[in-house]
């Protein structure tokens, strides 16, 4: 029993200072739940706020129409043909786009030739066109889809066979008397060169086919050749455009036209309708010419001129002497020709002092 004692008061103070140990005094107690309820503060943030945008519905925006309303009298224009032709019309619209006196009539079909009258028949449309669109000119332009064999009940012609050349003449004709029977004023336009050399050497065949029924059926045949070929006569990409500066003209292809290209083709047509129509085609006159009562011209008998072949730089230096091959000697001063045949100060001068 008083062994048990001992052992019992050791017991009660080890239990007592364990406790003192374990239990955190007063004020560590506070600092406690006081981190923890700071703690509980910072992970509970207040909901964040997010501001909607408001959109605004945005007025309608209406573009005012800047082309002119073409007058009830305005002059028609008719153009027919091939994709040639619907860049011809395309670029003619652009053309007249603030010409209010003036209606560009685009009634071409790209894929249509003389050759496939399958597809279409112009001979037999052309008439039934004319009669519904009124037209005060035509403007004819076909061919560049016609370097193909023509199919008839005796058989099958290769391009440029006799038979094919008759055939395809035959249609040419009947196209131009139906132009020539309308009673309007017509245009064909002849085919540039392209980038096949096979079709440019086609085309040059054509459009002399072309001239010449034009020319017999009393339309007028209008030469492109020269705007669309390099000095040689040959297909090239760029050129002169209605500028006087080089420009591409053609597309990759060798086939269609570029944008100066087409207005390249506008541009041989400008001066034609202005003459069968009697229009101002330009938006505004130059003020340099308004004024022309009190100028002089010159007046000079008109003459039969004949085409000539290609001249020399020489002969360009004798002109301005009315007519070509007709130079009247007293105009013409040979200064590079000294009289003892040597020129004084020049560097090829070696004559003795």
């Amino acid at each position: 029993m008083f062994l048990f004692r001992p052992i019992l008061l050791i017991f009660l103070l080890f239990s007592l200072l364990v406790v003192s140990v374990i239990q955190p005094s007063p004020s560590q107690a506070t600092n406690f739940f006081k981190w923890l309820l700071e703690h509980n503060k910072q992970e509970q943030k207040p909901p964040q706020i997010i501001e909607q945008k408001t959109y605004k519905p945005q007025k309608t925006i209406i573009q005012k129409n800047t082309h002119k309303l073409k007058k009830e009298n305005a002059k028609r224009i008719l153009v027919i043909g091939d994709f040639v032709a619907s860049a011809v019309a395309n670029a003619l619209k652009n053309l007249f786009t603030d010409n209010s006196d003036i209606i560009i009539i685009n009634n071409t079909i790209p894929d249509s030739g003389l050759v496939r009258t399958d597809h279409i028949s112009w001979k037999s449309n052309l008439s039934e066109l004319i009669d519904k669109n009124k037209p005060d000119v035509i403007i004819m332009i076909i061919g560049a889809n016609d370097n193909q064999p023509i199919t008839t009940s005796y058989g099958i012609f290769s391009v440029l066979q006799p038979e094919w050349l008759n055939i395809y003449k035959q249609r040419i004709i009947e196209i131009t008397e139906s132009l020539h029977t309308s009673g309007k004023p017509w245009i064909w336009m002849g085919q540039p060169a392209f980038g096949n050399e096979h079709l440019t050497q086609k085309m040059k065949i054509f459009n002399e086919l072309y001239r010449k029924e034009t020319e017999v059926a009393g339309g007028y045949f209008l030469d492109i050749w020269n705007g669309f070929t390099d000095e040689q006569g040959r297909f090239s990409f760029s050129g002169y455009d209605i500028h006087g500066k080089i420009a591409k003209l053609r597309t990759n292809n060798g086939i269609h036209f570029t944008f100066e290209g087409k207005k390249k083709l506008a541009f041989y047509l400008e001066k034609p309708l202005k003459n069968i129509l009697n229009f101002d085609s330009s938006p505004y006159k130059n003020r340099y010419l308004t004024n022309t009562n009190n100028r002089q011209f010159i007046t000079q008998e008109p003459n039969n001129i004949l085409q000539q072949p290609p001249m020399s730089l020489d002969d360009i230096a004798q002109q301005n002497t009315r007519l070509l091959n007709k130079i009247n000697q007293n105009f013409v001063k040979k200064l590079w020709f000294p009289p003892n045949g040597h020129q004084k100060d020049r560097a090829d001068n070696f004559s003795l002092p």
